[in-house]
This record gives structure tokens, C-alpha cells and sequence, in this order.
């Protein structure tokens, strides 16, 4: 629990920043408030006094109003990036690759369409084995107690159960089985 005075400072904190951002909005205000007068005074404001008057509080308005959101929102601002960098450019995006775009769908349709044969079930066993040839020397396919001594139980559970009909797959076994891919 923090002390007693932490939530004091901090109130104080924030409110000595409203001010200071309060404080340069008016500065800002009167500023642009006072080149319009400046700018009528020399002529470049071909109008009469109340109208230059006008004219520059809008102005002042717009440029106060901008300083104030600029000061609310500039911690959250990232900086914008106009040209990619060439490695950007000669990647696709992941949103074009069709195979990215093929797996999100049959993902999709396994766990939210009771009317679609699980095509995932195949990529996770596939991973699986690839990950037992890379990693252990194991071949799925011929070894499988070699395997399943390697493999945690959930993942052998997973894989041993392959998808039969066209039922719903649990987000959590695959999510489950995807980390114990990863582990091995």
C-alpha cells in the first residue's frame, strides 16, 4: 500500500501540470492575440479595429486550442515514419501472404464452425514432428514412444486424439498444445 503522502503528491503532480498547460494556452492565446493587433496596427490587416479584434481571438482560439491538445496528447503520440525502410519493403505483408491468411481461416473454422473439418489439427502434428526431428532426433511417425517419452502429456493427449466429425476444436487444447510445441 503506498504511503499516505504519495496520493497527495501525486494529486499535486497532476495538478501543477493542468496549470502549466492552462498556463500556456493563455500565453498562446494572448500571444496570437496580440500579432493580430500588431498586424492590424502595421496594415497587413485591412479591416477595421472590431473586426481585426475578432479576427485575431479566432485566431488565438485555434492556436490555444491546439496547443492544449497537443500538450494532452503529445506522451501518447508515437513518430510517424513516412518512407519504409528497404527491408520493409521487400517483405510482404503478413496480411497479403495467403498462407498466413489460409491458416487464420482454418484457425477460425475450427474453433468457431460446427460445419468445417478441422484442418488444424494436421499443422500442429506436423510442427510437432518437425520439432522432434530438429530438436530430439525422433521420428513421430516410427518412434512414437521414443516420442510420447519426450513430448509432455498434454501434448500426447492432443495428438493422440485426432479431430473426428465436424465439431467445434477448444481454443485452449490448441493454444495448449501450441506451448508445449514450444517447449520441446
Amino acid at each position: 500500500m503506498p504511503p499516505v503522502g504519495f496520493a497527495r503528491q501525486s494529486t499535486a503532480r497532476r495538478a501543477s501540470t493542468r496549470w502549466e498547460r492552462l498556463r500556456r494556452a493563455l500565453v498562446a492565446f494572448v500571444v496570437t492575440g496580440a500579432v493580430g493587433l500588431l498586424l492590424w496596427y502595421l496594415n497587413v490587416l485591412r479591416f477595421d479595429l472590431v473586426t481585426a479584434v475578432v479576427v485575431a481571438l479566432a485566431v488565438g482560439a485555434v492556436v490555444t486550442l491546439l496547443t492544449w491538445v497537443m500538450s494532452e496528447e503529445s506522451p501518447r503520440l508515437k513518430p510517424a515514419y513516412w518512407f519504409a525502410t528497404v527491408r520493409e519493403e521487400s517483405v510482404r505483408p503478413a496480411a497479403l501472404d495467403y498462407r498466413m491468411l489460409r491458416l487464420r481461416r482454418d484457425l477460425r473454422d475450427a474453433t468457431e464452425r460446427n460445419d468445417r473439418v478441422d484442418e488444424i489439427f494436421p499443422v500442429v502434428r506436423a510442427l510437432a514432428a518437425e520439432r522432434l526431428l530438429a530438436h530430439h532426433d525422433i521420428d513421430l511417425a516410427t518412434d512414437r514412444e521414443a516420442a510420447e517419452a519426450v513430448m509432455h502429456p498434454e501434448l500426447t493427449t492432443y495428438l493422440s486424439r485426432p479431430p473426428v466429425g465436424t465439431g467445434r476444436r477448444s481454443k485452449r487444447d490448441i493454444d495448449r498444445a501450441l506451448d508445449r510445441i514450444e517447449e520441446l
